[in-house]
């Protein structure tokens, strides 16, 4: 009995061990491996299509979703990157004028306001301090450090990207096994549930890719073309602070409003009103109408828990946070419906029969 004890402890520590070591050894490639499996499970409707297409060839059917995919997300991208290059090189030479002039002036909309030049005199009179107006800057570019950070690493995140893609394919080939494989692992420990589980899982992925991040990057793209119709400096520049305000709920708001409040003290007045009415038609459509149809639609998952799901997930973890979050509270749901269920059987089973 205690030689058995003994074999039985020294195998769960090898376990122990093992996991430890695989994990040591994944760890690195965790971030590529997670994008992928959330790149694949959101894709894969489109996949099967086209693996239907290529005659079940898997193989050449996860070849070229992947490469799809890569043209899909790097042509925009690429674009992107070189538009905002050329916006910004502009406004960095304005700020490199701001923080190098003797005196300042303040901008002709604000002796609109009443009051409001009183309240900036002083404050004038300290940024006309050169020194003063650098020491501003250096505090307030501490998230472009970040950005300049990321950016020399850019081999790192190319590799990064590469190492996705790669596994992505993988995924593609070998998604059905791998989810068959962990669904049945699942059902062992779940009660049966594996399956239910993976499908949440994969819901909730869906949602929150179409129902967050596409319709953030939509509302950005539709803001970009308000501000290039209205004449705003720098209208990618701005539809990209829009599309990244989109991610947090509510967002929007904070990038649109003080935007229409500068053009009406410019005495832009139907500039401001026409930018008010495309973000109420257009922007807040997206927002209202194709987020909760995309989160909502094809699952039983509230709004509230991808809600506090993205936000808690954005706080956390970041990017790979925004999806993992509401999984996470996704499984929770899924594994307290069943609860509920069960205990409305064994209710349902332990009760006297009614009488009519």
């Amino acid at each position: 009995m205690r030689r058995e004890s003994l074999r039985v402890a020294l195998g769960w520590v090898a376990l122990a061990i093992v996991l430890w070591g695989s994990l040591k050894v994944i760890k690195p490639f965790a971030p590529a491996i997670l994008w992928a499996l959330i790149l694949g499970s959101a894709t894969w409707p489109a996949y099967s299509r086209l693996r239907r297409w290529f005659g079940e060839r898997e193989t050449v059917a996860a070849l070229a979703m992947t490469l799809l995919l890569t043209l899909v997300v790097l042509i925009p991208v690429v674009l992107l990157g070189i538009s905002l290059v050329r916006e910004m090189e502009p406004e960095v030479a304005r700020l490199r004028t701001w923080a190098t002039a003797d005196t300042l002036e303040l901008p002709p909309w604000v002796h609109k306001v009443p009051l409001l030049e009183e309240q900036l005199d002083d404050l004038l009179q300290r940024a006309s301090d050169a020194d003063v107006r650098r020491a501003w800057i250096r505090q307030a570019t501490g998230p472009a450090r970040k950005v300049l950070k990321w950016t020399r690493n850019f081999l790192a995140l190319v590799a990064e990207f590469v190492l996705t893609l790669f596994t992505l394919f993988f995924v593609y080939r070998d998604g059905e096994t791998l989810f068959r494989q962990v669904g049945l692992f699942l059902d062992r420990i779940a009660g049966g549930q594996g399956q239910h589980l993976v499908r949440a899982v994969r819901e909730t992925v869906s949602a929150v890719i179409y129902g967050w991040l596409l319709t953030a990057a939509l509302q950005g793209v539709v803001g970009m073309v308000g501000f290039w119709i209205v004449g705003l400096r720098a209208p990618v520049l701005l539809g990209v602070v829009t599309g990244l305000a989109a991610v947090i709920p509510f967002g929007v708001g904070f990038v649109w409003t003080p935007l229409c409040v500068l053009l009406a003290l410019e005495g832009r007045w139907g500039a401001a009103i026409f930018l008010a009415l495309w973000g109420t038609a257009t922007v807040t459509l997206i927002d209202n109408v194709l987020r909760p149809l995309f989160i909502s639609g094809s699952s039983r998952i509230p709004f509230i828990v991808v809600f506090f799901g993205v936000l808690g997930g954005l706080a956390v973890g970041g990017l790979l946070g925004l999806v993992l979050g509401p999984v996470f509270l996704a499984v929770l749901l899924a594994l307290w419906r069943e609860a509920q269920e069960s205990f409305a059987r064994e209710e349902a089973d332990g009760a006297p029969p009614s009488v009519a």
